[in-house]
């Protein structure tokens, strides 16, 4: 476990607030709590599952404004939001069965392959697509 200090503390603050804004933006927020979360000593599945967690409130939180003012149809997303839930529970189980060691090298990999896969991914810019 980790002692969790005033300067860890604020730390933790500080990634939320950063990671926050750029989930507002862009989304992947993730790639600045994950890290975050381990370099406070986590383990992997604890800083993946807390991560997890956070995020759901943030998505849940635009999901309920977004249909309140009638720009998502509910209904329509039952279907992708079971899909969702079923990949999520997979890729829980995956975490869990994997061991820390193999997480601790390979979720690194991992968040560093995803950053540049949508740093340089060609097509990403400010025009809207429908």
């Amino acid at each position: 476990m980790f002692d969790l200090t005033l300067e860890l503390t604020l730390f933790l603050i500080g990634a939320a607030f950063v990671a926050g804004l750029i989930d507002s933006i862009a989304g992947g927020g993730g790639l600045i709590t994950v890290p975050a979360l381990l370099l406070t000593g986590m383990d992997p599945v604890t800083a993946l599952s807390t991560n997890k967690l956070q995020g759901s409130f943030g998505s849940g939180t635009a999901c309920w404004h977004y249909a309140r003012r009638g720009l998502v149809d509910l209904r329509t997303q039952v279907w992708p939001a079971l899909a969702a839930l079923v990949a999520s529970v997979a890729g829980a189980s995956l975490v869990t069965s994997l061991p820390t060691d193999t997480l601790k090298i390979g979720l690194p990999v991992l968040l560093i392959a995803v950053a540049l896969f949508f740093t340089l991914k060609p097509g990403l810019g400010d025009t809207d697509r429908h």
